[in-house]
């Protein structure tokens, strides 16, 4: 059973279906009516070939389901497979109904996605097949968006030689000789935070301002424009997100039968690519090719350096600006909303965990008095804090693996090939079997000092869930994604306490990755509520 939300639209893909093939049927019917009245087999022979497509399309669907039966899942429909299990709950709350699946069938799920589409299978737990390089991220619905970039190519020389160009200023040195630019951001809203009132409602807003100001800056240093509406850019980025997302789990023909979505997202990318065009222009125009400065770029590439900020290296690459301009998109597009959502639901743990708070803030306190001059001192407690909410509360709740040609075995079970396989992460970082008390929010089950009840050193690490990916093609800016929101969270704690509001009514929306309503805290400037 549907949610009552999408069961028109369900109703109006069984009937895209039906109409499908009943025309089909027809055609092929009447082009054997006139070649059986021609007396022509050239003619005949159109219409067999066509009914012969059909019925391979029909016998391909019904060996999909013959050929994964072994596997656990509910009973799938010819034309929709379980596509009224996954929508439960409705398009955003995909996540819900998959941890449902778990809950009923255990730790493997097999769903079939409507037809003409790969059948599913879903892990609650990390399994060492994600980690092979046999296995390529499923990136259907991205490609028919970002064709050009690291979200939407598929594996390859071409994936390789884009993720050389970007790595280097992702990996921890290149995100430490910028951090400075990451707290610069994450400043100014914590003294726009010190001057507003006790009602103020736009902590959410202001957070995902935050985190496409944050990724903006550090990726396009000056050339980004400070003054720019981040509204309208970040609603941008969303509606681009929500038609990726709404591809992915839809069937293949929805493309073309909402010719509004297709107009919206259009317009979107064109607002998105001409914002990034415009940077890209700047920084060509402001540092040619030709200067020294692009030139010392090379040589820290060459001996694996940073090198300047990204946009530097993106520039000297021998692509076409489209290409630069969609790859900038799509690392926007891959951590913008992700890194609103962990803070603002870091925010709600520590607001509701006193404890917590008052031992990350000593924590901050003692490595600030160690921090160097504009850099703010990471404290790995703060550091757990954030992957205990990663696990807790995952921004993307499932990636995905696939492979045409390699079956891959899982709980004793073979997984024919051309099955997407992904991990409900949801379901990974709640998994007992994984994490003791899994249900508690405890960030030192990070701390590499921990030690179990019997002696047995124990601790949990990131690896544990995955959150950012697996394999070669794990997001190229989990430090950047990590250091973010360390920053951000180590500002938050120096400057204020964080108070649970218990009346707030928080709806999850989930695209590429889940946004809430609201936060439902408030920050109170240290020494305001002891006044």
């Amino acid at each position: 059973m549907s949610a009552p939300s999408t069961r028109p639209l369900l109703s109006l893909y069984r009937a895209i279906y039906a109409a499908g093939v009943t025309a089909i049927l027809l055609v092929a019917g009447f082009g054997l009516w006139i070649g059986l009245s021609l007396r022509s087999w050239p003619v005949l022979l159109v219409p067999v070939a066509v009914a012969g497509l059909l019925v391979l399309a029909v016998h391909g669907r019904l060996t999909e389901f013959r050929s994964r039966r072994h596997l656990p899942g509910p009973k799938p429909s010819f034309f929709l497979g379980n596509m009224s299990d996954l929508l439960l709950h409705g398009h955003g709350g995909r996540h819900e109904s998959l941890q449902a699946l778990h809950d009923e069938y255990g730790p493997l799920v097999r769903f079939h996605s409507a037809w003409g589409s790969a059948p599913f299978v879903s892990l609650s737990y990390v399994s060492p097949n994600l980690l092979g390089k046999e296995l390529d991220s499923h990136r259907r619905a991205d490609r028919t968006v970002l064709s050009r970039s690291l979200m939407g190519m598929a594996g390859g020389e071409l994936h390789q030689t884009h993720r050389q160009v970007i790595a280097p200023s992702m990996t921890f040195r290149g995100v430490s000789e910028r951090g400075y630019v990451l707290k610069d951001v994450s400043d100014r809203y914590v003294n726009k935070w010190k001057h507003v009132d006790e009602g103020y409602e736009g902590l959410q807003s202001d957070l995902r301002d935050w985190s496409v100001h944050c990724l903006s800056a550090f990726l396009f240093g000056d050339d980004w424009d400070v003054g720019a509406d981040l509204h309208g850019y970040h609603r941008a980025l969303s509606a681009i997100e929500e038609e990726v997302s709404f591809r992915a789990f839809h069937p293949f023909f929805v493309r073309w039968v909402f010719p509004g979505r297709r107009r919206r997202v259009r317009a979107a990318y064109h607002r998105v690519a001409a914002e990034l065009g415009a940077v890209v222009t700047r920084r060509e125009q402001r540092v040619p090719a030709a200067c020294p400065a692009h030139g010392a770029t090379g040589t820290a590439a060459a001996t694996g350096g940073a090198g300047g900020d990204l946009l530097d290296r993106v520039t000297r690459a021998p692509w076409s600006t489209e290409v630069r301009v969609e790859e900038l998109m799509s690392l926007i597009l891959g951590g913008a909303d992700p890194m609103s959502y962990v803070l603002s639901q870091a925010l709600v743990m520590l607001s509701l965990d006193p404890h917590v708070q008052e031992k990350a803030r000593k924590t901050v306190e003692a490595s600030s008095s160690r921090a160097q001059e504009g850099d703010p001192g990471p404290d790995p407690y703060v550091r757990n804090i954030v992957y205990e909410t990663l696990r807790m509360f995952p921004p993307v709740p499932f990636s995905a693996k696939f492979s045409d040609e390699r079956a891959v075995v899982e709980q004793g079970m073979s997984i024919p090939p051309g099955t997407v396989i992904m991990w409900m992460k949801n379901a990974v970082g709640k998994n007992p079997e994984i994490f003791r008390e899994a249900e508690r929010f405890d960030p030192d089950r990070f701390d590499p000092e921990r030690f179990s009840a019997d002696g047995e050193k124990r601790n949990d690490t990131i690896s544990s869930f995955l959150p950012f990916g697996a394999g070669p093609r794990h997001c190229v800016g989990n430090r950047l994604a990590e250091q973010q929101c360390v920053v951000l969270l180590t500002e938050i704690l120096k400057n204020f306490h964080v108070v649970p509001l218990r009346h707030v009514n928080v709806r999850f929306h989930s695209t590429i990755s889940v946004v809430p309503s609201a936060v439902p805290v408030r920050l109170v400037p240290r020494g305001k509520d002891q006044r």
